[in-house]
């Protein structure tokens, strides 16, 4: 391999040598708009096959030294066709650029470089900062739902900080991760949530939310082999590559923006409760039929309605007299109007009165942020810097984010061939929040919609004191408690940048690259001897400190030059990265007052530590070959060397082939009036992913203050134990992605409708997978290369200008993916059944089945409600049938069921519509998402449309409304049962809804004010505008919020909110 790039890289210096010494001297010019001729600043003048460029200023002027004879100039805009000029022997130059289809010209950041759209041979979509500005969102993630064709964006939790996970063109992996790398200014970065409270589920820190969007010049998505290669072992998900602003040349301009995001408490799409006259009727329905259903022993017959409505009334007195509340029917039939009186024998007197817990515990979320950025430069410096500060405060009255930010990038031409840039960013990310799944200890979406029924109160009605008893089994008064604990996560991020390219003859340029990328995680979680989560350890103080270090050093080699019209582009170069992870914990209890905090002022002191990490050392290579940009071909390679693998198996390599054909430069295209491009594209190549453990190679132990997670365990007084991390394999490898892709590309009616027809193959194998061993090893199983998924798929993007003039312009895009994921070998064929990992009891299970979607829900086929007597109806799918319901074998008896594949989490299609009007200063925009086909599994449902199981469920207004009764009979959810105890409706069908639906995501009016009223008060532009966010939603799933996780399962996440955004912004 070495002597492979050694003989690249003198091919490349024998090429530049015979033009080193070519006459050299200064090129001016003036460039202007081919139609209006006014002077178009901003333009990029790039020499060809140089790193070597400049921008005109204002006045549209440019000048540029050391330029030869033979040099061709590139001129670049966005939104103008890209010219090229031979220079000659002119030194004054006056180029007019002509308007042009942006999708088709614009230049993108790919890996390790920059490239035409209209020219790049691989799979890449970028999306512009105007299309995340507006969007109030802590992460850009947020923003890019429905952008871009083979991307999903998924996300259900609506907490303050909150971000998404990304997933493109499908699942690739079972064990390993699914997320695609991030590359912020050619270098790659942490990603992921880092913190361990996380791991506590309660608040969680993605490192993402640390960068301001208003900080993006541009990000582009690379999808396909020949776009992500050279990422190697890290780019089988893709590659998410963000370039952030950089200072043009001219004056300085400070640009201020500030806007204010409110989400009403009301604005969400979730489970409507049912009131509290329904409530008390359910809870009298299930003890009554708990009665009428059982025989009484003294007589040996079933109970009398009177005997039913007796213990009925005795139970729920029982359980809510001490809240003052009490219960009288006027007859003791089961579907009786039950009366709610008050108790008189206290300080309040609750009758015609409950308390509202959700008015309570939410609030309307606020969200403002505030920007401020100088940027600038001369032909030698260019600066941006920036400041920002978000404040988001969740709906939940304990869940709150912010971040500060800053950062400033440099660039500076040390000589007229050396160029050194340098980005140096902070961050800090503060949040408090609680779980987002299940926990009845801190999700008050749970606990209000759930648990906590109108006739608890924070006081006691008696005498007034706060509620410090539980209530039920399941529920706390949060009014109280919420004063006892105190959970927060603190993120620091520091990122540096530098980077050093020398142009060291014509066309032969290296470029050097160092980054550091350092994230600290603080967790703190309190709890006071008086909360319930602390009373045992009579207080309790925990602190989580997770580093994590990355230091990349990249250094390359690029030869770029033309021969007439042959282009050729090589690259070579030399990578190595290190990651190092520190972490400690500490905990003490017995806090001795509710008022102490610290963990030194406890006692029975635990401590953790340890460090891990893992190193990446990678050599890489890539050539790009085109002929009059009508042929173009390209190859690349990397090999990768990591320590998370043995010696043995520690290189990989992975490579890539494309190539492209113009079909609308040849003679038989060249004169068509309706076609005005037409490219076809095509790739094959291998990418690959990592074990996410550092040592999964090995067998490792490990000393801790427990034994096997127990505190004490067999190690009785909490002295250090010996841990097993895992069986070790010496055989592990690299999973590896194989991927072809061919699209076509096309232009028409000179580029007024554009757009692209795609197809991919993704065949992921050697999948690593837990395998059973043989039990005399002293382990249940190991980790082996042993599975294939594959995805495939068909992308479709659509777009144009519907009308454009001078003074009115209407653009539109849409995009569509239709994917196909499937798990196509298992280790022996034999099927894996795993549990939804976010976490909750009441969560979907899936299974792992050759043949099958990857993400196929697992469970008991639910038949419907039997119109006779009201219950739950399932299909047996064996030979323990008891009846025929709908021409199938069926049961009453849940026993007798059995489990089968019921559905499929992944979608058929989605995708986006995106439009665009503008009218003189006035524009309005409109993003939609949608999916059609999947299904989604609400498990948050076998709570609120429990059916008898659990009597302290408050349950949905729908489940009320819709539950079979002798008064209707034609009810499509089954009756209240007090004698159904078997949980049936966990990990059923019952729970199963089409995943479809179309939200308007995003929806922007702005209007810029007239330069005339401006140019007095020095402002160069002054905008304000609107945005709504989550505003419409259209689904046949009316129950909750229709768009979930990447699981495509929804539990009791805190749901999306109506958020109604309004700003300002001001350039000087």
């Amino acid at each position: 391999m070495k002597q492979l790039l050694l003989a690249c890289l003198c091919c490349m210096f024998c090429f530049a040598v015979s033009h080193a010494h070519a006459q050299q001297s200064a090129v001016t010019g003036k460039v202007t708009d081919a139609a209006t001729g006014k002077p178009i600043p901003g333009v990029t003048i790039t020499i060809k096959g140089s790193s070597r460029s400049t921008s005109s200023d204002e006045k549209g002027s440019f000048s540029l030294s050391e330029v030869t004879s033979s040099n061709t100039l590139i001129f670049s805009s966005v939104g103008y066709q890209t010219t090229e000029l031979e220079v000659g022997n002119r030194s004054s130059l006056t180029v007019s650029l002509t308007a042009s289809d942006q999708a088709l010209e614009e230049v993108m950041v790919v890996a390790y470089g920059t490239a035409r759209k209209s020219t790049y041979t691989g799979s890449a979509a970028t999306v512009s900062p105007k299309e995340i500005a507006d969007v109030p969102t802590t992460s850009f993630e947020n923003a890019l739902s429905g952008r871009v064709a083979g991307v999903q964006i998924n996300s259900a939790s609506g907490q303050a900080g909150s971000t998404s996970s990304i997933r493109i063109r499908g699942i690739g992996s079972m064990n390993a991760s699914n997320d695609p790398l991030f590359v912020i200014d050619g270098v790659p970065v942490v990603s992921g949530n880092v913190g361990q409270i996380s791991g506590q589920l309660y608040s969680t820190s993605n490192v993402m939310s640390t960068l301001n969007p208003a900080d993006i010049e541009s990000i582009t998505i690379l999808k396909d082999a020949a776009a992500s290669s050279l990422y190697g072992s890290r780019a089988a998900n893709g590659v998410v590559v963000i370039t952030t602003k950089r200072g043009k040349t001219g004056k300085p301009t400070l640009n201020f923006r500030t806007s204010i995001g409110l989400t009403p408490s009301w604005a969400t799409d979730n489970y409507e409760i049912a009131d509290p006259q329904a409530q008390i009727n359910m809870e009298y329905q299930i003890f009554h039929d708990y009665r009428t259903s059982n025989k009484n022993s003294a007589t040996g017959v079933n109970y009398t309605d009177q005997e039913a409505s007796t213990y009925a009334l005795g139970q729920i007195n029982r359980r809510f007299n001490i809240h003052g509340y009490k219960f009288e029917v006027d007859n003791p039939s089961r579907m009786t109007n039950v009366k709610i009186l008050g108790m008189t024998d206290g300080v309040e007197n609750r009758e015609g009165k409950f308390f509202d817990w959700e008015d309570y515990l939410f609030r309307t979320g606020v969200f403002q942020t505030n920007d401020l950025s100088l940027s600038g430069g001369t032909e030698t410096t260019k600066y941006y810097s920036s400041l920002s500060y978000t404040k988001d405060k969740g709906r939940a009255i304990i869940n709150e984010y912010d971040r500060i930010s800053g950062r400033i990038n440099l660039s500076q031409k040390v000589f007229n061939n050396v160029e050194y840039n340098v980005n140096l960013n902070v961050a800090s990310t503060g949040k408090t929040g609680f779980n987002d799944t299940r926990s009845t200890g801190s999700n008050y979406f749970f606990q209000a919609r759930n648990l906590l029924f109108p006739f608890y109160w924070p006081t006691d009605y008696k005498t007034g004191n706060p509620w410090t008893a539980q209530y039920g089994s399941l529920a706390y008064n949060s009014d109280y408690y919420n004063k006892e604990w105190d959970n927060n996560t603190n993120t620091l991020k520091l990122g540096a940048v530098q980077s050093l390219s020398w142009e060291i003859i014509p066309n032969l340029t290296a470029k050097t690259i160092f980054s550091f990328d350092n994230t600290e995680v603080k967790d703190d979680l309190f709890y006071s001897a008086l909360h319930f989560n602390g009373l045992t350890d009579k207080g309790s103080s925990s602190k989580w400190a997770t580093n994590i270090r990355k230091y990349v050093s990249s250094n390359t080699l690029t030869y770029a030059k033309s021969f007439g019209l042959h282009n050729l582009n090589i690259l070579g170069g030399f990578e190595a990265e290190k990651n190092k992870t520190d972490y400690q914990y500490s905990n003490s209890i017995n806090l001795g007052s509710s008022a102490l905090t610290s963990i030194g002022t406890g006692a029975n002191f635990k401590a953790d530590s340890y460090t891990w990490g893992n190193n990446l050392m990678s050599y890489l290579s890539r050539i790009d070959y085109n002929y009059n940009e009508k042929y173009f071909a390209g190859a690349s390679i990397r090999r990768d060397g990591s320590s998370r693998l043995s010696p043995e198996n520690r290189w990989g390599t992975f490579w890539s082939v494309s190539g492209a054909w113009s079909l609308h430069k040849e003679e038989f295209l060249k004169n068509n009036e309706t076609i005005s491009s037409l490219r076809l594209r095509g790739s094959y190549g291998v990418n690959g992913t990592l074990p996410t453990n550092d040592f999964a190679w090995r067998t490792l132990m490990y000393y801790k203050y427990n034994y096997k997670g127990n505190p004490g365990g067999i190690v009785s007084d909490g002295s250090t134990g010996l841990i097993d991390r895992g069986l070790g394999n010496l055989n592990l490898g690299w999973e590896e992605n194989k991927t072809y892709d061919l699209a076509l590309e096309f232009g028409l009616f000179n580029n007024r409708l554009t757009g692209s027809v795609e197809y991919f193959n993704r065949d992921s194998k050697d999948l690593l997978q837990d395998v059973p061993t043989s039990g005399t090893t002293g382990f249940t199983t190991i980790l082996r290369n042993v599975g294939v998924i594959n995805n495939s798929g068909l992308e479709i993007d659509l777009g144009g200008d519907i009308i454009k003039n001078e003074n009115f312009r209407w653009t539109a895009r849409v995009n569509a993916s239709f994917l196909d994921s499937k798990v196509k070998r298992l280790n022996g064929g034999k099927d894996i059944i795993w549990n939804d990992p976010t976490g909750g009891d009441a969560r979907a299970q899936f299974i792992y089945r050759e043949g099958e979607s990857v993400l196929s829900f697992y469970g008991y086929e639910w038949a419907g409600v039997d119109k006779n007597n009201g219950k739950n109806v399932w299909y047996t799918n064996n030979d323990k049938s008891d009846f025929e319901y709908n021409g199938r074998s069926a049961t009453y008896n849940f026993g007798n069921a059995s489990r089968k594949i019921i559905g499929s989490g992944v979608a058929d299609v989605f995708g986006g519509i995106n439009t665009d009007l503008e009218y003189k200063n006035i524009s309005l925009g409109f993003n939609f998402s949608y999916k059609i086909g999947g299904k989604l599994y609400d498990g948050a449902e076998k709570d609120v449309m429990d059916d008898g199981y659990y009597w302290e469920r408050i349950r949905s207004a729908y489940y009320y409304e819709n539950m079979w009764s002798p008064d209707n009979m034609e009810g499509s959810l089954p009756k209240i049962d007090g004698n159904d105890l078997t949980d049936a409706i966990q990990y059923s069908s019952r729970h199963l809804y089409d995943a479809s639906f179309l939200r308007l995501k995003n929806i922007n009016l702005a209007y810029r004010l007239p330069a005339a009223w401006l140019s007095k008060a020095k402002i160069s532009n002054a905008r304000i505008f609107f945005n709504g966010t989550n505003l419409l939603t259209f689904s046949k799933y009316k129950i909750a919020d229709p768009e979930v996780n990447q699981y495509s399962t929804r539990g009791w996440e805190t749901p999306y909110g109506k958020t109604y955004t309004f700003g300002v912004e001001f350039s000087f």
